[in-house]
């Protein structure tokens, strides 16, 4: 028996060795006949976890679903979940007849995927840039992850049924995080990530913290309104359903507190509006100016009146950018840590600083906050500048200006049903635009993989209407 145990002990690596490999190929075999239902999995767990970490008074260690814990891998869960759908999605590219989004975003991705090979062989070159510091969410990981989700969604809902599907999923969970959110705020506080009341002393309750709650409304909203508008809503209790869904999430947008939250939702009900008929889009115009302009007035006046800045109604609606008595300064207050970063980039505008590159912000005393860490910013754009220069910012535009004019070029000859479709992925990415120009974007998972999700509706909805003919 001592023999046997001995022996089994002795087989035990080389049977590993071979049963660990064969496992994940079967995995990838069979999961590449049902891969949008993995993604689907995938984007569920997107939607449900709040990036629960910023604006609680006591963080718990290991909580948050999106960073790695106290576990034994690098990278989290969640990230080892992606890289594992990236490659089930290469094996369906490489033996599958799956029809695939095609896209006109090669070139930044190109130019992206240039620069992090780059990064990569630069940092390990350099004897004080460890590789942690590489692949650090503070750095450009999340990026590569954003590509590699958007690779994900248009191998994996290429076809009329998988889209019904992605877009069923994500109202249902809309509908469901915004009944929660709307609970919650009613009989239980609000958001517990409430970094206005925990830290800035307002007297708000939120419905929710994550931008990425308000980004998902703002979908979810533009695709019920959409459907509304465009006759879509076939019964008494369609439209009322619809209705619902715009009022709730409507909710959640507000009560966020959110002012990049805020200026999103305007961008895209502007969006709304001029994708509509002209009377359809005289009464949306006419209802924004009447009862959309004051509250938003009246909430940005609530949200900073009862902060320790007083003084007139610009500092009130705006405390941390004309607070203090000082009025507007880029060297103090909300844009400090921007102008900090401005300094350091003109070392390497070009090229920036690299992935684990970070700015000095020591001379400032607003970024005592900071605690030291300043290899991230207020700002997607500058985050990308200063990890890749004025390329990685001039790839970003190529993305950008990609992808609406592919929405301008198809948006008339689509169907209502992709057309919505098309114009709520739109929707998201002009809902992220203040996110990304005074936001954390960059250094976040859960709003990076969403992103992808808005930048590959308009080609997905493409991609089906094709197909149909």
């Amino acid at each position: 028996m001592n023999e046997l145990t001995q022996y089994a002990f002795l087989a035990l690596p080389w049977v590993l060795a071979v049963a660990i490999p064969l496992a994940i190929v079967t995995w990838v075999v069979v999961g590449a006949r049902a891969a949008s239902a993995w993604a689907l999995i995938y984007l569920v767990f997107l939607f449900s976890f709040p990036n629960a970490s910023w604006g609680l008074l006591e963080p718990v260690a290991g909580a948050n679903f999106y960073t790695r814990g106290t576990g034994t891998f690098f990278f989290s869960a969640i990230n080892l979940l992606l890289f594992g759908l990236a490659f089930q999605c290469f094996v369906i590219r490489r033996f599958s007849a799956a029809p695939v989004a095609a896209h006109n975003l090669k070139v930044p991705v190109v130019i992206f995927g240039l620069l992090l090979l780059g990064n990569l062989v630069v940092g390990l070159a350099l004897p004080k840039v460890y590789w942690f510091q590489l692949l650090s969410p503070s750095g450009l990981l999340n990026v590569f992850n954003l590509m590699l989700a958007f690779y994900v969604l248009t191998t994996c809902f290429g076809e009329q049924k998988s889209l019904d599907r992605l877009i069923n999923v994500l109202l249902v969970m809309v509908v469901a995080r915004g009944l929660w959110g709307l609970a919650r705020f009613v009989a239980l506080g609000g958001d517990p990530a409430n970094f206005y009341a925990n830290f800035q002393r307002i007297d708000v309750r939120l419905t929710f913290f994550d931008i990425n709650d308000s980004l998902l409304a703002t979908m979810g909203l533009f695709l019920a309104a959409w459907r509304l508008l465009t006759g879509q809503a076939k019964s008494f209790g369609q439209r009322w359903m619809y209705i619902g869904i715009v009022l709730l999430e409507l909710f959640i947008i507000v009560f966020s507190y959110r002012r990049t939250a805020w200026g999103g939702l305007a961008l895209a009900l502007l969006l709304l509006a001029f994708s509509v008929s002209r009377v359809q889009r005289t009464w949306l115009l006419l209802s924004y100016v009447v009862a959309g302009l004051p509250l938003l007035v009246y909430k940005l006046v609530q949200r900073g009146g009862s902060s320790h800045y007083g003084g007139d109604w610009l500092q009130k609606m705006l405390p941390d950018v004309f607070g203090g008595g000082t009025g507007f300064s880029f060297t103090t207050g909300r844009f400090a840590e921007l102008y900090a970063a401005l300094l350091s980039m003109r070392e390497s505008p070009i090229w920036g600083l690299g992935a684990w590159g970070s700015y000095s912000g020591f001379r400032f005393s607003d970024l005592n906050w900071h605690r030291g860490d300043f290899s991230w910013m207020h700002s997607g754009v500058l985050h990308i500048a200063l990890k890749t220069g004025l390329i990685g910012v001039v790839a970003s535009l190529l993305v950008i200006v990609g992808v609406f004019r592919f929405v301008k070029r198809h948006s008339a000859r689509l169907a209502p049903r992709e057309r919505g479709i098309l114009l709520a992925g739109a929707a998201g990415l002009l809902f992220m635009l203040p996110t990304w120009l005074v936001g954390t974007p960059v250094i976040e998972f859960r709003t990076m993989q969403l992103l992808a999700l808005a930048l590959a509706l308009p080609y997905l909805a493409v991609t089906v209407a094709d197909r149909r003919g």
